[in-house]
């Protein structure tokens, strides 16, 4: 079992909508997944060095999704969030992502912690940023 193994909840978030619009999403789309009723749940798993990232939403089921990636390689992941994704480590607690999707790039860091994960990340080209917050259960 890897130190990142579990499963999150999203606790609170800030500016998700206008993120997932800068990269193509409809609206309805982005404001299902960013509604305070929507439980988002992320469970993480290694196992000898590739990841497994499966993702639900309770209002935006179509966003529901299991990536399997290792960190240093570009993953192709498949519709309905259509993108390429690559994920390097910048130390045991840190991890960086640069996810190419509807032609936008979004650049983001996620910090694990012992009760949970941060993750923070831009659109490039725009003022457009978001940060969410994921506690640990």
């Amino acid at each position: 079992m890897g130190k990142i193994d579990g499963k999150y909840v999203m606790e609170s978030h800030h500016d998700l909508a206008a993120c997932m619009m800068a990269l193509g999403m409809f609206e309805e789309q982005s404001q299902n997944m960013a509604d305070p009723k929507n439980v988002m749940t992320t469970t993480m798993s290694e196992n000898d060095g590739t990841f497994t990232m499966t993702t639900e939403h309770s209002m935006a089921t179509e966003f529901n999704s299991t990536t399997t990636f290792k960190i240093g390689e570009t993953t192709v992941i498949p519709p309905p969030f259509q993108c390429v994704m690559t994920g390097t480590k910048k130390n045991e607690n840190t991890w960086t992502f640069r996810i190419e999707m509807g032609g936008k790039i979004l650049n983001q860091e996620c910090q694990f912690q012992t009760h949970g994960m941060t993750l923070t990340g831009a659109v490039e080209g725009t003022a457009v940023s978001l940060r969410e917050e994921f506690r640990k259960v």
